[in-house]
């Protein structure tokens, strides 16, 4: 798919871009935005990767103000942006990166960019769980007037400290789609101090307590952090942004919301909460903010609960989204909407409340919309909307409401669409709706009403009703009565099973009508001839077996569906001129009538009569003015010649599915086309068409379309049609079909030209002999003559002269005579095979110089001495196999040139010199099995010579063998397998093949014992070098471990923990969220942060930990370098445990770390050390094969967040 900006450079090339002169990269398209400003759009695989080097300073910079750069998002390739990739880009105000799998945006990349405005980093690492990008403290440092950064979906864990403080002109930021796990992340927090710092002083003392800067202060108004994995609104998570005007944080997983989550958002007018796992909020949310805020989305969350007080004060709200959550009415009262004096929408629906009070909505007398859909509400007490008097939309629907008192609905006077459908009414109030003065939509539908409601009498401003879908039988009394203005009635799946003349005579302005899916079967004369404004009436699957005389009155009828009813008639006279749209799907019709030839008087644009019993198409059945037709699925045999003549608005006709076997070209001659035009589609498929003669030119009816006069076949492809005659396939698709295979039959037939037709000895006169069939094509170049298996026993001398295939085989003639099929100049193919035939003369096949292919199988040939074939110099194909030929003379094949196919076997063949073969250049199919080949040795070493060289072209060569003794049929060795040095004469002095064992007959057992040897040697050499990969394999697949633990650990079972995990506070959301989630489903840990007394010395801490632990977890990234790695009394204890426990470090790398990064000491632990990379191939296999085996019981049950601080001093650790 083209992205958008691509889609916007076409349509921008169109534009005159020629007064500009600019050179744009190879890949690049380019369009101006202003006389001398233009916009780049590149689409690259990759920047600077393994594959693509990306030399940007190729960009011209003049006139370059907004560069747009598209990667394929196929790859699954790193790319990397440079230190001032785009320095010389001066002018540049835009800037957008898609799909490019960046993972690291250094400072410095955007250097040069002053002017930059809007940034776009997309990389879609979303996509690629293994990426996630990281950026540098100082990324944004040189594009300090930007205005709007875009970094959505780019798998963002956390962001450097004070990252867009340099951002001063900011006014929209939009990180959403990112893996952020904690608001405060973000940077846009006011922090405090922490009680005590983790680091101690020379003398044991704490350090000094430093005051923690506040956040920089930013004018964004604009924040979109929605699809990240918060769980929590902290206490002044963005009260930094003191000028926020808008806040997305839906579509997260947060479940709580502190009180002051939104301290010191005194402009917020715009809070997107939805999607989220909130159960309660605190009643001061919206406190800092209750002067601005205007629109709240909280729809689907888990709310249960309504704080008293949450929405006070908020008196410029306007739009209020609760849908979707938990609230029942036990905690919705009189002060819930109290205030909320400017709230315009209120939106309740997928909720659990039960019952309204009348004081629920008292204060909201603004209310315009409110939505109360698929809760649970049973009745409406009176009065309860009566404070709503500007409420113009009311949904009540999907709920259990049963009956609607008289007051009901009081107080809504300018109510104008009220939803009660899918509810269980079974009756109104006859005075339900008197208040309801200017209702102008009501929906009944789906209730339990048994007739028309009284109360909708005289409601004349009313304009459209729905009452579909309940069990109204009668709709004359009490009718429809005063509602004078009604233009729209559903009446739907009801039980209506009579419509009569008075039924809809009182509403003079009905436009449209639907009266499907009921049980009607009768309709009065002139039922609609009252409704002049009618213009579409709906009758579909109802029991009407006639229409005649109740259409023919409504002049303004334009839209007619009778479909799947029981009509067994129809005729054009039973329609209103006017009449547009007719669908008649779906009945009984035989045929359409037009007794009085209304054809070109009618207006009809659309008919569909599909799935009827129509038999035939005519030119007066279809309206001139037709344009769709639809005439599928009928019993159609024929369409007649220019049926299709002086439709001239045809744009498509749907005949497939039909009874059509033949068919006329001139059937689908049309009126001619104006080139401006479409030509006319037809869809012709599974039609049983018969590729006889006449049919040809269906297959080349597309390439018609320069005549401008025939329709455009679109199903052409998928016709098939059945040959007339044919031995291999009955049905073939249409497009497939070859020429000589559109044939007819023919009994007689004398060319014009010939002058003998009246004789019986005449070459031009064609008769089909007696018990034959005979097939020509429409040129008659091909004439076929099939007299299988007919009992003759002598062959035909009435065979036609020009046949060109002839097909005797099955009869039983015993030989074939000389002269046989003398004058047959163009045969070529002949079947004779299973006719019993036992000799074949040299003259028998004189004068087919034309003949290809000979089938003479199956017989009961015995010898051929030379000449049979003598004359058949153009034959390519010869079938001898099967018959009981023990001699071929030397001769008998040499002077067939172009022979291809010869089989001869399942004869009795004992020798026949194979290398004359040499003589048929042409022969590549060669058949001799089966047949009782000399054991001979000279024969063999010929024989077998031969077979080895020309292997492809021998069929059956593994299964050609010699005979032993002919009367025991004892099969010696297969041909092509036999040495000739094992082939030595009997004793008695004659020549013949010994079968015995010798050495070479252990070859076979030698050769497969050195293949097992080598295969298991590789094996044992490939586990010494994946033997790593084998042992986590065995691990997890089968729950062994191989050589995993050592001697000198046995001690390790009286340790405390599992696992002792030291990081970075900065990836405490890794460690805690994701790496320790995952294991502390089996093993006890121990993570620095979350587990260590804070007032502790942190050396003592560190060894404590280590001491107390079977194996040593070290997060690895730049923030662990930068932090943890830097404290002298940290490195030097983790040094000291890990020089006597250095088979116990794991290393989990959550960044590439370059060597110049990492100091010496750290390298030689990543050499001598398990070392993972976060995201790679089974990360979690071999760490859990890494770590020990878990210890049976945890230490505490309660939850991680409920754990209390474990304090590490040496007698508590070893009581």
């Amino acid at each position: 798919m083209l992205p958008l900006f691509l889609a916007a450079w076409l349509a921008a090339a169109l534009a005159d871009n020629t007064t500009l002169r600019y050179e744009a990269p190879d890949d690049c398209g380019w369009w101006l935005r202003d006389q001398d400003e233009v916009t780049l759009a590149c689409k690259l695989r990759t920047i600077n990767s393994e594959y693509d080097t990306t030399n940007f300073t190729v960009i011209p910079s003049e006139h370059t103000t907004a560069l747009r750069i598209h990667c394929d998002p196929t790859l699954m390739t790193r790319s990397s942006l440079e230190r001032r990739s785009f320095a010389h880009l001066t002018r540049l105000r835009e800037l957008a990166l898609e799909f490019c799998k960046l993972t690291r945006l250094l400072g410095g990349v955007f250097e040069g960019l002053e002017d930059l405005r809007n940034l776009t980093i997309r990389t879609r690492n979303t996509d690629w769980p293994a990426f996630s990008l990281e950026l540098d403290g100082d990324a944004f440092s040189a594009v300090r007037q930007l205005e709007r950064l875009d970094l959505a979906l780019n798998n963002i864990w956390s962001f450097p400290e004070n990252i867009f403080c340099p951002l001063t002109s900011l006014l929209s930021l939009n990180v959403s789609g990112n893996r952020l796990q904690d608001v405060s992340d973000l940077g846009f927090r006011e922090k405090t101090p922490p009680p005590q710092p983790l680091m101690s002083g020379p003398d044991g003392e704490p350090v000094e307590e430093k005051n923690i800067p506040s956040p920089c202060t930013l004018d964004i108004q604009v924040l979109d952090t929605s699809g990240n994995h918060f769980v929590l609104m902290p206490v002044q998570g963005f009260s930094a942004l003191r000028r926020l005007r808008e806040l997305y944080i839906h579509d997260n997983e947060i479940s709580m919301v502190n009180d002051k989550a939104l301290a010191g958002l005194r402009h917020l007018s715009y809070f997107d909460l939805s999607n989220n796992k909130v159960v309660a909020l605190p009643s001061d949310l919206f406190r800092d903010c209750a002067e601005s805020i205007k629109e709240i989305k909280l729809q689907n969350n888990s709310i249960s609960v309504l704080s008293k007080g949450l929405f006070a004060g908020l008196n410029q709200l306007v739009s209020l989204d609760l849908s979707r959550n938990h609230l029942t009415s036990a905690w919705i009262n009189g002060d819930t909407f109290s205030g909320l004096i400017r709230l315009v929408m209120l939106n309740l629906s997928y909720n659990r409340i039960s019952k309204l009070e009348p004081t629920f909505f008292h204060d909201l007398y603004t209310l315009q919309i409110l939505n109360l859909e698929y809760n649970s509400i049973e009745a409406i007490p009176p009065d309860t909307f009566t404070p709503m008097n500007n409420l113009h939309t009311l949904i009540l629907s999907y709920n259990n409401i049963s009956y609607l008192d008289s007051y009901a609905l009081n107080g809504l006077y300018v109510l104008s669409h009220l939803s009660l459908d899918s509810n269980v009414l079974e009756d109104i109030h006859p005075d339900a709706f008197r208040n309801c003065t200017s209702l102008a939509d009501l929906n009944l539908n789906g209730n339990k009403l048994a007739k028309v409601p009284t109360a909708l009498r005289d409601m004349r401003l009313l304009r459209t009703i729905d009452l579909g879908e309940n069990l109204i039988s009668d709709l004359d009394n009490p009718g429809f009565i005063g509602m004078t203005n009604l233009y729209g009635l559903r009446l739907i799946g009801n039980h209506v099973t009579n419509i009569s003349e008075k039924a809809f005579s009182r509403l003079p302005s009905l436009q449209i009508l639907n009266l499907s899916r009921n049980r009607i079967s009768k309709i009065q004369s002139g039922a609609f001839d009252n409704n002049t404004k009618l213009e579409a009436i709906r009758l579909d699957a109802n029991q009407l077996n006639h229409i005649s005389e109740i259409f023919k009155e409504v002049p303004s009828l334009v839209w007619l569906n009778i479909s799947d009813n029981q009509l067994e008639w129809f005729d054009y006279t039973v329609l209103p001129a006017g009449l547009q749209w007719l669908d008649l799907h779906k009945n009984n019709i035989p045929e359409l009538g037009n007794h009085y030839n209304l054809e070109a008087e009618l207006k009809l644009q659309t008919l569909d009569v599909s799935f009827n019993k129509l038999t035939k198409v005519t030119a007066n059945s279809i309206p001139d003015s037709i344009e769709l037709l639809f005439m599928n699925d009928n019993l159609i045999t024929k369409v007649e010649p220019h049926t299709f003549i002086k439709k001239v608005n045809l744009s498509r006709v749907d005949l497939y599915a039909n009874q059509i076997e033949e068919m006329d070209l001139n059937a689908l001659h049309l009126t001619p086309i104006d080139k401006d035009k479409p030509l006319p589609e037809f869809y012709i498929g599974g039609n049983p068409f018969q590729c006889d003669c006449t049919m040809e030119w269906l297959q080349r009816i597309n390439t018609l379309d320069f005549h401008r006069q025939y329709p455009k076949v679109i199903d052409l492809e998928a016709i098939y049609c059945k040959l007339l005659y044919s031995r291999e396939r009955l049905y073939i698709p249409l497009v497939e079909a070859e020429s000589n295979q559109f044939l007819c039959s023919y009994k007689t037939h004398c060319f014009a030209t010939c002058s003998c037709c009246d004789f019986v000895a005449c070459d031009c006169k064609m008769t089909c002999p007696l018990n034959c069939s005979c097939y020509h094509d429409q040129l008659w170049s091909a004439n076929i003559v099939d007299c299988s298996s007919v009992g003759y026993t002598e062959l035909l001398s009435s065979i036609p002269m020009d046949a060109t295939e002839v097909y005797l085989d099955g009869n039983n003639f015993g030989q074939l005579t000389s002269h046989s099929f003398i004058g047959r100049k163009n045969l070529i193919v002949l079947y004779a095979n299973n006719s019993n035939i036992a000799a074949v003369n040299n003259h028998t096949f004189t004068g087919l110089k034309r003949l290809q292919i000979l089938h003479l199988e199956n017989n009961h040939i015995k010898e051929l001495l030379g000449f049979e074939f003598a004359s058949l110099l153009g034959l390519k194909e010869i079938y001898l196999q099967g018959n009981m030929i023990h001699y071929i003379d030397n001769r008998t094949f040499v002077l067939l040139k172009h022979l291809e196919i010869l089989r001869v076997d399942n004869n009795r063949l004992l020798k026949f010199q194979v290398s004359l073969f040499s003589a048929n250049p042409y022969l590549v199919e060669i058949s001799l099995s089966g047949n009782p080949w000399s054991c001979e040795c000279k024969y063999l070493q010929e024989m077998s010579a031969w077979l080895r060289s020309h292997y492809a072209k021998v069929i059956d060569a593994k299964y050609i063998t010699c005979t032993i003794n002919n009367r025991t049929n004892d099969l010696g060795r297969v041909v092509k397998d036999i040495n000739i040095t094992t082939c030595s004469p009997y004793a008695g002095g004659s020549r013949g093949i010994v079968d015995r064992k010798v050495l070479q007959d252990y070859l076979p057992l030698f050769f497969f014992t050195s293949i097992i040897f080598l295969v298991c040697l590789t094996l044992v050499f490939s586990a010494l070098a994946y033997r790593r990969e084998l042992r986590v394999w065995m691990y997890t697949s089968c729950g062994m471990s191989m050589c995993h633990r050592a001697a000198g650990f046995e001690d390790d079972d009286e340790r405390l923990f599992d696992a002792y995990v030291t990081y970075c506070i900065k990836d405490e959301g890794f460690v805690t969220q994701v790496l320790a989630a995952r294991l502390e489903e089996e093993f006890r840990l121990c993570l620095h942060y979350r587990d260590f007394n804070l007032t502790a010395y942190v050396a003592d801490t560190v060894i404590e930990a280590v001491e107390s632990s079977k194996r040593t977890i070290v997060v690895l990234s730049r923030n662990f370098l930068v932090s943890e790695w830097g404290r002298i009394e940290f490195k030097s204890a983790l040094r000291e445990r890990l020089k006597e426990r250095r088979r116990k470090l794991i290393v989990v790398m959550l960044n590439e770390l370059s060597p110049r990064e990492v100091d010496p000491e750290l390298r030689l632990y990543l050499k001598t050390h398990l070392c993972l990379q976060w995201g790679e191939g089974r990360f979690w296999e071999k760490l859990r094969y890494a770590m020990p085996q878990p210890t049976r019981r945890p230490v505490c049950l309660q939850p991680p967040s409920q754990q209390p601080k474990l304090i590490l001093q040496p007698q508590l650790l070893w009581a």
